[in-house]
Order: C-alpha cells, then sequence, then structure tokens
C-alpha cells in the first residue's frame, strides 16, 4: 500500500461540479507528494487539515464517481485503478465553519521494463558524460550539447549524410550514414572517429538502434530492403534478413527479442510494420496499417493509405507502439471509379493528412479505429513517450513543433511550437528537458516539460534554441531554398500546415503514389523523384512538361496548398506571369529562387544496388544494355539523363487515357520522358503509376509495342532488359574514406558509352561499353518506336507525327526484330 496526501486546499476553491459556497475560512490542507500508482495496486490518497474548527467531514471523488459522500473521518480514501490514465482526484473537507475543496490530476501507469526500449533517432541523450548528440545530416557532422550549461561544446566531421546514431554498450558512439553506406565509431570522451567500417555497397543504411540488452546491433538497409544484425562492439555481421522493399525504421523492445521494423514507402494494399526476433532473425509478423477508405472527407478528419512510415515508438510499458505517417487520399479525385472511389476534387484538407498509427502489442493486428489524425499538422516522424508512459511527444517535421498526447486516451494535450525548423527527432533528458534536433535550422530547441511530466499543467516553457553547426556547407540561396521546400508553417506555402513540398518529396524523393489532379488540369499522376532532376536541368516539369521553370509551383502553392504565395499579387498580374508557360518568373522571389537553387543540387541519384558488389554492372545488365540500343531506346531515354526532356518533346507511347487529363488547359498529346536515371527505386511507373515493375513497363504495358519493340524479346532477354535498367546510375564514384587505405575496387567504364555529351541530335555511340554493344548509328537511333512525338510547349505539327507513327512503328518493328534474329510480328 502507498499513501498520497492532496495538496494546496486552497481557501474557498470550489469544484465546478460541487456548488460549494466560498467563505473565508481558517481550514487549510498541505500537499506533501505527486506520487504515481499502478493498474490493480491497492493506493491510498489522504489529506492533510489543520486549523480546523469542530468536527471534519470528507467527501472523495476519483474521476466522475463520488466515493463518499460528507462523512466523518478518517482523512483518507484507499482505491483500485483498473486501468491506466491520469485522473482527477477530489476532496471536499467540511468543519463547522464551512467546506473547501480541492483536486488534483493523479497518473496510474502499468509497470514500466527495467530497461527502457531503443529506436533509430537523430538525437541522444548519453547520461554517464552528460551530453547530448545529435547528426547534421547537410553538413556531414554530428554535435555535442552540455545540457545543464545549455550549449554546444563540440562538432565533429564525420562521412556523408549522417542519419542516425546510438550508444554502444561499452559507451562508444555508432553514426550511421546513408550516402557513404559506412557506419563511424566515435568515442565520445574526445570526440574523434575511433574506427569505421563500410556497410553493403549503395544499401543507403538509415535506421541504427542497440539491442537494451547490449548483444547487437541493428541497421537498415534502406535500399536492399534488409535489417542487418552486427556485433557491438566489432561491428562484425551477426546475420541479416529480408524484411521488404523501403526498410527505413528499427526499434528493439526491452527484452532485446522484439525488433520492429518499418517500410517506407507503401504498396497500394497498405503500409506495413515487420517484427523480427532478434536472436533468430526470423520474422515473426508483419502488421499490416490498411488503407483507410471509410473516414468521412471533412476538413478535420479523412481517409487515406499510411505512407512515409518513419519509425516505431516503443511504450516504456512494453504495451503500445506509435508509428507516425502520413495517408495519402489515393481514393479522391474527379477520375476515381470503384468502390472506393470519392469523386470530388483534392483539396487542401484531403490530399495527404498526418496520422499516427498506434498498435497493441498484445495483439498482431493493427486497429484502424485507433489511428491519430493530426489536424492541421504535417509529416510526422518520430515519437518519443514520456519516462513513465502516459504521454507521447510526436515530432511535426512540416510543422516545426511537437505534439502532445495522452498515451491512454490519444487525447490532444498541447503542442510545443518553435521546435525549430524541421524537426526529425527529440530525447528527454536530464532535469525534465526535452530536446528537438531542428534539422534546417541547424539548432537544438529545448523545452522544459516538467509540468507535463507530472501532470500538474499541460504546458511546457521553451527555454533555448542552441546552435550546433559552426560552418554551414550549404550556399545561402540553396539553404533558403530547402527551408521554404520544407515548411508548411509558413502561411505563404500553405493555409492550414498540411502540404508541403516535403510532404511528397522528402529528401527530394518520391511517395511511391498516384494522385488524381484531374481538377488541377492534369490526371492521374505517379509522384516523381526530385533526385537527378537538377531542378529543371533535364528540361520542363510534370509528366506533361507544363511547367517551364521550377518557379512555377507558385501556381500549386495557391491553388492546391492555398498559401499566399511567394509573389505579390501585382507583380504575378503582369504580362503573362501567372501562366506556367508564360513569362519568367525568375527574380520575382528569393524564396522560389531558392527552392530552384535547392532542387538544382540534386544532381546524382542513388547508386544502384542491384550492380555488383563492386559498383560494376552485372553481365546480364550489359546484355541488357546492348539490347535497350538495339530497341532504339536511347531515341527518347538519351544523354547523360537518359531523357529527350530538354529537346521540348512530348511522346504517345501507349499508355495515354481518358484519366491522363489535359496539358496547361490544352489537349494532352504525349508525356515529357522520364529520366532512367535511379529508376529503380521509384516504383510504380508510367505517368498513372499502370506498371507496378519495370517488366511489366516492358510487357503488360506495352502490349502494342508502341514503347519499344518488347514482344521481339524473349523472357531471358526482357529480363537482361530490366536488369540494365535497374542499375541505370549515372556511374557513381565511390569516395575513399579515412579508414580505407584505397578506394574499393568498382567500375564506372559498364556505362562510360551511356554518359556522352547528348545534345539535341547527339547520339550515344555504341562501341566500347564496358562488354558489348552494337555499333549504331545516328540515322537508326533516330527512328523511334513510339507512337507519337509532339514538340513540347506546341501542338504543331501533331497531326503530321499522328499520321506518320503508324509507318515508324512498321519500319521498326522489321528492321528490330531482324536484327534480334526474329521474323517481323
Amino acid at each position: 500500500m502507498r499513501t498520497v496526501q492532496l495538496s494546496k486546499l486552497l481557501v474557498g476553491t470550489v469544484l465546478a461540479a460541487l456548488a460549494w459556497p466560498a467563505p473565508a475560512l481558517a481550514l487549510t490542507e498541505e500537499l506533501t507528494t505527486k506520487e504515481s500508482s499502478l493498474v490493480g495496486e491497492n493506493f491510498t490518497f489522504s489529506v492533510k487539515v489543520t486549523d480546523a474548527v469542530g468536527t471534519l467531514q470528507y467527501r472523495w471523488t476519483i474521476g466522475d464517481d463520488v466515493m463518499t459522500d460528507f462523512q466523518v473521518g478518517p482523512p483518507s480514501i484507499d482505491y483500485v485503478f483498473p486501468k491506466p490514465g491520469h485522473f482527477t482526484i477530489a476532496v471536499a473537507v467540511r468543519d463547522d465553519t464551512g467546506t473547501v475543496a480541492e483536486t488534483l490530476t493523479h497518473m496510474v501507469h502499468y509497470p514500466v521494463t527495467a530497461v527502457p526500449a531503443n529506436v533509430s533517432t537523430t538525437i541522444v541523450y548519453d547520461a554517464a558524460r552528460n551530453r547530448v548528440y545529435n547528426v547534421n545530416q547537410d553538413n556531414d557532422t554530428i554535435s555535442a550539447i552540455d545540457p545543464t550549461a545549455l550549449m554546444k561544446v563540440g562538432e565533429l566531421a564525420v562521412y556523408k549524410d549522417p542519419e542516425a546514431l546510438a550508444l554502444a554498450p561499452n559507451g562508444k558512439l555508432w553514426v550511421v550514414h546513408r550516402d557513404d553506406y559506412a557506419i563511424a565509431i566515435v568515442n565520445p570522451d574526445t570526440l574523434q572517429i575511433e574506427k569505421g567500417f563500410r556497410l553493403p555497397y549503395a544499401s543507403q543504411p538509415i535506421g541504427l538502434v542497440m539491442s537494451p540488452t547490449g548483444d547487437a546491433a541493428y541497421v537498415t538497409l534502406m535500399a536492399l530492403g534488409k535489417l542487418l544484425k552486427l556485433d557491438p562492439v566489432t561491428g562484425n555481421v551477426l546475420g541479416e534478413v529480408a524484411v521488404g522493399s523501403s526498410a527505413r525504421g528499427v526499434s528493439v523492445a526491452a527484452d532485446g527479442k522484439r525488433v520492429f521494423v518499418t517500410r517506407f514507402i507503401s504498396g497500394p494494399t497498405g503500409g506495413e510494420v515487420v517484427e523480427v526476433d532478434g536472436p533468430t532473425l526470423a520474422v515473426t509478423n508483419r502488421f499490416v496499417l490498411t488503407p483507410d477508405t471509410t473516414t468521412v472527407d471533412t476538413d478535420q478528419q479523412g481517409r487515406g493509405l499510411p505512407n512515409f512510415l518513419f519509425g516505431v515508438g516503443l511504450s516504456p510499458d512494453a504495451r503500445q507502439a506509435w508509428i507516425p505517417a502520413k495517408k495519402d487520399d489515393i481514393f479522391r479525385g474527379l477520375a476515381r471509379v470503384g468502390d472506393n472511389a470519392v469523386v470530388l476534387p483534392l483539396t487542401q484538407d484531403n490530399t495527404v493528412r498526418p496520422m499516427v498509427s498506434v498498435l497493441d502489442l498484445s495483439e498482431t493486428v493493427e486497429h484502424i479505429e485507433k489511428r491519430i489524425d493530426n489536424d492541421d499538422r504535417d509529416l510526422p516522424s518520430f515519437v518519443e513517450f514520456s519516462p513513465l508512459g502516459d504521454y507521447a511527444f510526436t515530432t511535426l517535421t512540416g510543422t516545426n513543433a511537437i505534439e502532445v498526447r495522452d498515451a491512454y486516451t490519444r487525447d490532444f494535450k498541447t503542442l510545443l511550437t518553435d521546435a525549430g525548423l524541421t524537426p526529425r527527432g527529440t530525447v528527454i533528458g536530464p532535469k525534465n528537458l526535452l530536446f528537438a534536433q531542428g534539422s534546417m535550422g541547424r539548432s537544438i530547441a529545448v523545452f522544459d516539460i516538467a509540468s507535463i511530466l507530472d501532470s500538474s499543467d499541460i504546458k511546457s516553457k521553451h527555454v533555448a534554441d542552441i546552435s550546433v553547426v559552426a560552418t554551414e556547407k550549404l550556399a545561402p540561396d540553396v539553404l533558403l531554398g530547402k527551408q521554404v521546400f520544407s515548411n508548411s508553417a509558413d502561411a505563404r506555402m500553405t493555409i492550414q500546415g498540411y502540404l508541403t513540398c516535403i510532404t511528397c518529396h522528402l529528401d527530394g524523393g518520391d511517395d511511391g503514389q498516384v494522385y488524381d489532379f484531374t481538377s488541377r488540369g492534369e490526371g492521374f499522376r505517379n509522384t516523381i523523384s526530385l533526385r537527378g532532376h537538377r531542378g529543371n536541368g533535364q528540361g520542363n516539369l510534370l509528366w506533361s512538361g507544363a511547367f517551364d521553370e521550377v518557379q512555377d509551383f507558385e501556381q500549386e502553392i495557391r491553388g492546391l496548398f492555398l498559401g499566399r504565395g511567394f509573389i505579390g499579387d501585382d507583380a504575378l498580374a503582369q504580362g503573362s506571369h501567372a501562366k506556367a508557360l508564360g513569362d519568367p518568373k525568375k527574380g520575382m522571389s528569393k524564396e522560389l529562387d531558392g527552392v530552384a537553387a535547392y532542387l538544382a543540387t540534386l544532381d546524382h541519384v542513388n547508386p544502384s544496388p542491384f550492380r555488383d558488389t563492386d559498383g560494376t554492372m552485372t553481365a546480364d545488365a550489359l546484355v541488357g544494355q546492348e539490347l535497350f540500343g538495339k530497341l532504339g531506346c536511347d531515341f527518347c531515354h538519351s544523354g547523360r539523363d537518359f531523357t529527350d526532356s530538354a529537346r521540348g518533346r512530348l511522346h504517345d507511347v501507349g499508355t495515354l487515357k481518358p484519366t491522363s487529363g489535359m496539358r496547361d488547359g490544352g489537349p494532352l498529346l504525349g508525356l515529357d520522358t522520364p529520366s532512367l536515371l535511379g529508376v529503380w527505386e521509384s516504383p510504380p511507373y508510367l505517368h498513372d503509376g499502370s506498371a507496378a515493375t519495370l517488366k511489366d513497363v516492358l510487357t503488360t504495358a506495352n502490349a502494342n509495342d508502341q514503347h519499344g519493340f518488347t514482344s521481339s524479346l524473349n523472357p531471358q532477354q526482357v529480363d537482361q532488359l530490366v536488369a540494365f535498367l535497374q542499375q541505370i546510375d549515372g556511374d557513381q564514384k565511390l569516395r575513399r574514406l579515412p579508414f580505407e587505405a584505397e578506394l574499393p575496387q568498382t567500375g564506372t567504364a559498364g556505362m562510360a558509352g551511356m554518359a556522352g555529351s547528348g545534345g539535341d541530335d547527339a547520339m550515344l555511340p555504341r562501341g566500347g561499353m564496358g562488354g558489348g554493344g552494337g555499333t549504331g548509328s545516328v540515322a537508326r537511333q533516330r527512328t523511334s518506336s513510339c507512337a507519337c512525338t509532339v514538340p513540347n510547349g506546341s501542338e504543331s505539327g501533331a497531326a503530321a507525327w499522328l499520321l506518320l507513327a503508324p509507318l515508324f512503328v512498321w519500319y521498326d518493328r522489321r528492321r528490330r526484330a531482324a536484327s534480334l534474329g526474329r521474323g517481323a510480328a
């Protein structure tokens, strides 16, 4: 039995539910503790009374239940709470002179584990050294913070793109790097790298966590769809398991047995959290976060597909898992059909909504009714629980804030604003301080959350912003542009905070979904990855080629996001600036110019994990490369960028449908050629996502050979062509890392012939391509097997192209079939 005494029985205080008078009395009481209690445990509440006159009577209320009416003593009550939560405890004390009353909030919880669960994060607290460490992704450093003095005490250059860090059992600090696919082991006492080692080639490691039992480190390999288990001292590989594409977040329960991995980008059937048995690395369960097709779309809620599953927050009592994500409304649009379709235009309220999925870990399925719809927020990315598990702190990356909810009821409590620009993670440090890593602000925001943790007052105090980067690597305009790109709290970007560029293009990538933009003058549109495009360096933007500069997105910001916009109304109204293909908008807004500058830095794609482990193309890919040339695929997918977008041409490759929409308010006669750089990591394919795989692009989505004469290929050749497509990544060269005596042996000659200068009529030579390829000719390569080529920006001459297309198709079929050793189809 434990005893708690109620505090501060304020003289004259009256409960709203109890209409007691408030005379001036001498009767007082004193609070001695605010101790919490456990579910199912007998608990005694006591009140200490002083200066009473005559007989004392007590009335106790717990929650909504009146436990006793006014009665003589004792000054205490026993109670067993059957469930966890925050309960209002009220006592009224009466003597011969009158009545006083007071309330407090009492917290009831389940027993917490002896050691906490561990989660992959961008910021950690080192209790042994009283230090907070965080990663600085853009600047390739980590920083050390003194949480008492609230100041940075060190910054260390590490490798490229540090994504997560974790404290090993021996006190060393591990840092995982996505771009260099490497881990650095740092001595926190000296803040120096002691050791480094590579992870599998092009694997994109992004999640890192130590088992609380100290026997393993776990790393997610996003590009390979694997979970890697490492020795937490040596870094030696202990095992691996395939969990599915886009493996990102990773968390380990306190017992070290339950490991949870999120698949970041979801397929059409739903999101997925994979549970793995730590000791055996066997997949034991797959929590499917099913699409919500029944919630009625309003300005406060909406349906959608769970997507962008960042990680798994595990509660201290090992009973709950919270998964921050977003809901993509791929069921809504003017051209949608089917049982789950909502034939309404997409709006800023109902295109993408933030969500948190709540799993009961005693079960094997998600209960959709427990999902949290975060209203007027953007991109939840991390969940931190209070030490006893009664509050959940959700980082809202796009909103620059942290949302606090009751972990048991899921009710909203408060919002911690000014959490830094684009916060990626939080940690609770000493003295009830919460530290938030503001990735785009290059700062750590610090909040005093003591009154939240003891439930006395659901408020926090913003006590500091600590600068963590000494020397900024990004140019000023690039940094500004990336900040604008990421900030949905800016009313110029969006009216209620739901949408900004990172909502669908986090880190310049894509979300793998198809939206119905019919109401926006387009049609079904598969989200395009921005990596490698250099802004509009490859040519016009959008599938329809309807934007000729990045600044044209002012149109979407005003139209779909309902933002005020970054260009003044008067300036936009001059000339034809308001039109997408009208007068240039460049120079009219430093913010939009900054976004263009930032996107221009996205000049490469992620290296392909489908290549051999030394970075060279596989034998099958080299054969596929030869087939790519013989089929004339490089007529449209040409030059260094594998696209002819810069030539201003649109093509109909047999994929246009009634749902394909329009182009800049006019008919859509063709599509802009997508680059094949990095195509391996952006399924589904085609403008409407109708091809689930690259093989589908060549086969089921190309029944009439309008997208290349692939019917002339046998099954093995199709697979070889797919292998080549999966390995087109720009032949990136490795950086030598400090722990390497020399660079790993990698081949960049495999696609040397594909990196020609391009130009409007420049064609790629076919000799010396690292393993084959025909000689080719300019005349041959100019003959396309596409059904229609339309000049980009004009429909003049379209009819002539359409008339000549059947002749091109017939000619190509005869020629290419003969070159591949088969008769004409």
